[in-house]
C-alpha cells in the first residue's frame, strides 16, 4: 500500500506535514473524489473489513465505499502521515425509519491537531466537507450545508439545518477499533433494514453540490447559502446506468448491477 497512490486517487500530488490546513485539504479532496456507495451489495461482491482489501478497492480499482471503507482508508492514511487519530462509533438516523441505528452503525474519526479535536467523516453522503471542531454548540456553514454539534449527557449529535435542525447521527467519545465494526459491516450488507441493502446507492459531494445515483434515478442537488438546496431528478433506464456510473462517478463495475430502490 502506498500513500502516494492514495494522494493521486484523491487528486493531490503531495501533502504537507500534519497541520489543520493539511488535514482540511486531505478531507476535502477525499469527499470530492471518492464516492460513498454500496454498489458491491447489488453486484455480487462481498465487502471485507480489511485495510489492504479496502485500499485495493478504492485506490487501485477506483471505487468508493460505505463508511467503514472510506473512513477506514482515511484512518490508515492519517496514521501513515503522523496524525493523532481515534476511531468513534456513531448511530446514524435512518431517513427511512426516522430512528437511530444500533451501536457501530456508522464509523467516524476524531483527530487531534494544533491543540484542538476535530471530527472527520469522509463516509457520510450528505455530511461535512472539511473537519468539524469537536465543540458543543459549534455551528458552521460548509459547502454542503450548515451543521452544528450538540451535546446531551455523554452523547454528541451532528445536526444539519434543513428548515429546522435534523440529526444525522449521534456518537460518544469512547475510543473504538476498526475490528469493533465487523458485525455491523455484515449487517449493512444483509439486513433488509439497512439503507445500502434497500437501495443501490452511489453519491459524491462536489463543490456546493451533490450527485446521487439511486435505483433508476440520478439526483443532482445544488446547495445554496444558509443551508438551502435545489434538487433535480433524471429518470434512468437500466441500460443507461453503467454509463452514468462511469461518466459521473468514475466507477466501472466488474459484475452486473441489479438496481434497487425500496
Amino acid at each position: 500500500m502506498d500513500v502516494k497512490a492514495y494522494l493521486q486517487r484523491v487528486n493531490l500530488t503531495d501533502t504537507a506535514p500534519p497541520s489543520l490546513s493539511a488535514l482540511c485539504e486531505l478531507h476535502r479532496h477525499h469527499v470530492h473524489s471518492v464516492p460513498v456507495e454500496g454498489l458491491s451489495i447489488h453486484s455480487g461482491e462481498k465487502i471485507i473489513l480489511d485495510i489492504p482489501w479496502i485500499y485495493n478497492k478504492i485506490v487501485v480499482r477506483r471505487r468508493g465505499g460505505f463508511c467503514y471503507e472510506n473512513n477506514g482508508l482515511f484512518l490508515w492514511v492519517l496514521q501513515q502521515l503522523g496524525y493523532k487519530t481515534q476511531v468513534l462509533s456513531s448511530r446514524a438516523r435512518s431517513p427511512i425509519f426516522g430512528t437511530f441505528g444500533p451501536p457501530f452503525d456508522h464509523m467516524i474519526l476524531m483527530v487531534e491537531v494544533q491543540g484542538r479535536r476535530w471530527l472527520c467523516d469522509v463516509g457520510y453522503g450528505e455530511g461535512i466537507v472539511e473537519p468539524f471542531p469537536l465543540e458543543d454548540g459549534w455551528e458552521e456553514e460548509q459547502d454542503s450545508g450548515v451543521y452544528r454539534l450538540r451535546v446531551e449527557g455523554d452523547e454528541w449529535y451532528m445536526e444539519k439545518k434543513d428548515g429546522g435542525w435534523r440529526s444525522l447521527f449521534k456518537f460518544t467519545l469512547e475510543e473504538r477499533t476498526l475490528e469493533d465494526f465487523r458485525d455491523m459491516c455484515e449487517y449493512h450488507q444483509t439486513s433488509q433494514r439497512a439503507l445500502f441493502v434497500r437501495k443501490s446507492l452511489c453519491t459524491l459531494l462536489l463543490p456546493r453540490a451533490r450527485l446521487t445515483y439511486m435505483g433508476h434515478r440520478l439526483i443532482s442537488t445544488e446547495y445554496t447559502k444558509g443551508g438551502g438546496s435545489v434538487k433535480t431528478t433524471q429518470e434512468l433506464n437500466e441500460e443507461e446506468i453503467p454509463a452514468v456510473l462511469r461518466d459521473k462517478f468514475g466507477i466501472v463495475l466488474s459484475r452486473k448491477l441489479i438496481p434497487k430502490d425500496d
